[in-house]
């Protein structure tokens, strides 16, 4: 796909990363704008659903490539990266992924491809939600809120107190740190 040379020059410029299971490339808002290729191992990218659960995308192994959304248009991550097996990557700078792209027209040609197919998958999963009729939707959703165990929630919402992550005041309960709380979300979530 890339031409000897222009592979050479690429992986002189990549720095080399050995990633632990549970260790994270990047987090979806950070505002970096490398892209990893993955060498050896697999990574999860992850997200949040609209009901705020964390959603497993994708598994990412050798020959992937990430974040080349933010290294094209230079936004935040839109996803999380964890990885999931011992990895090793190589982090490639987004202004010489970007020349790269505009000079080895094989690799552009193999990179829209690769965003074609993203997008299509995208797509069907809209149709696929837009055919649901609204007691399918409420069905789903109250099927997501569905009350869990209570002495699971009970030890769950003690525990988030005494890292003072939540506070509760009568029937209310407060978020003091949406920002820990979310990674602890998607920490636990990597490590399932």
């Amino acid at each position: 796909m890339i031409p000897p040379d222009d592979l050479a020059a690429v992986e002189r410029g990549c720095q080399w990363e050995h990633h632990e299971p549970g260790s994270w490339l990047f987090e979806r808002g950070q505002e970096t704008s490398h892209v990893y290729f993955v060498i050896e191992g697999t990574v999860r990218v992850l997200n949040y659903s609209s009901s705020g659960r964390v959603v497993r995308f994708a598994s990412v192994g050798p020959g992937g490539l990430l974040g080349e959304l933010s290294a094209m248009d230079g936004l935040p991550r839109s996803a999380t990266v964890v990885a999931d097996l011992p990895s090793f990557l190589a982090k490639y700078p987004a202004e010489d992924f970007r020349n790269l792209v505009g000079a080895v027209p094989e690799f552009a040609s193999a990179l829209i491809r690769r965003m074609a197919e993203v997008i299509r998958g995208c797509d069907e999963q809209i149709m696929n939600l837009a055919e649901l009729t609204a007691s399918q939707r409420v069905c789903l959703q109250l099927l997501r809120l569905a009350e869990p165990d209570p002495v699971t929630v009970a030890r769950v919402l003690g525990r988030l107190t005494e890292q003072g992550l939540i506070h509760r005041k009568g029937r209310s309960l407060y978020i003091r740190d949406r920002q820990k709380l979310e990674n602890m979300a998607v920490r636990e979530a990597a490590e399932t």
